[in-house]
């Protein structure tokens, strides 16, 4: 590693760690709600909202079969998702599953409780949609068209010519919004938006897998390029993590060999 790289590694993890006795005990527990950031975003300007609605979900699975059948595809057909495909994936990562007054809960887990992640969508091929950058207004539960073009070259382009994104039906993009958690956090929360960041993407390889598609976890895009394509200051707000998503040969996970 670069001595520089070192350097800032670890600066940021020392910057981050406790001992005991470092904290005013409990000030963690004691955040209050009702003055924390927004959770929610929402975009005024617009080409177009899809709702989504409640997905029609198939016939249940096993979820060990899934685990032991759970890999990383990126061999993409032509052939589009359908809407229900995509709200699937969506619900398995941000769908809201419980009103607890305060905060809502979701299909995963988040410290605190404060969901600082948002899902961007470069959708090239679903059933429905047009091509376009897309944006998940979770409250609302519908889709905020905010680009209308082909994302297909422009993804291939941030993540310097990865083939797979290119392909894609659809790539997800997801952000952080970093005050929600470092409101109540303080630095400790540049280490949880990325845990979080984590539990969203394991359930998209989850269903996606599940539904029989394929999907892929993208770690190499360019922050900056893609930062200003969708508008965030990439500080408070910025680009944490990709996935590429699409239909697969074999159709289920059914069809693939279990690991003896």
């Amino acid at each position: 590693m670069h001595p520089e790289w070192q350097r800032i590694a670890n600066e940021f993890i020392e910057a981050t760690s406790y001992r005991v006795g470092e904290l005013e005990k409990g000030w963690a527990s004691r955040y209050d709600f009702s003055k924390r950031p927004a959770t929610y975003l929402r975009y005024e300007k617009v080409f177009a909202r899809i709702d989504l609605g409640k997905p029609q979900f198939p016939p249940s699975v096993d979820l060990w079969e899934v685990l032991a059948n759970r890999r990383s595809k990126r061999n993409f057909l032509k052939q589009p998702m359908t809407l229900n495909e995509l709200n699937l994936l969506l619900w398995g990562t941000q769908g809201i599953t419980d009103d607890m007054g305060d905060y809502q809960l979701r299909t995963t887990p988040s410290a605190g409780a404060l969901y600082p992640i948002e899902t961007y969508l470069m959708i090239n091929n679903v059933e429905g949609v047009e091509k376009g950058l897309y944006h998940l207004d979770v409250q609302n539960w519908c889709l905020e068209g905010l680009k209308r073009e082909d994302t297909s070259e422009i993804a291939y382009l941030f993540t310097e010519e990865q083939e797979v994104t290119r392909r894609a039906a659809v790539n997800f993009v997801w952000t952080a919004m970093v005050d929600r958690t470092k409101d109540k956090y303080k630095e400790r929360a540049y280490r949880y938006i990325w845990w979080d960041s984590g539990h969203v993407s394991q359930n998209l390889h989850l269903v996606a897998n599940g539904l029989g598609l394929g999907v892929t976890t993208i770690g190499h895009w360019m922050d900056h390029d893609m930062n200003e394509y969708l508008g965030i200051d990439g500080k408070s707000h910025l680009s944490v993590l990709m996935a590429s998503v699409g239909k697969i040969a074999g159709g289920h996970w059914l069809t693939d060999r279990r690991p003896e």
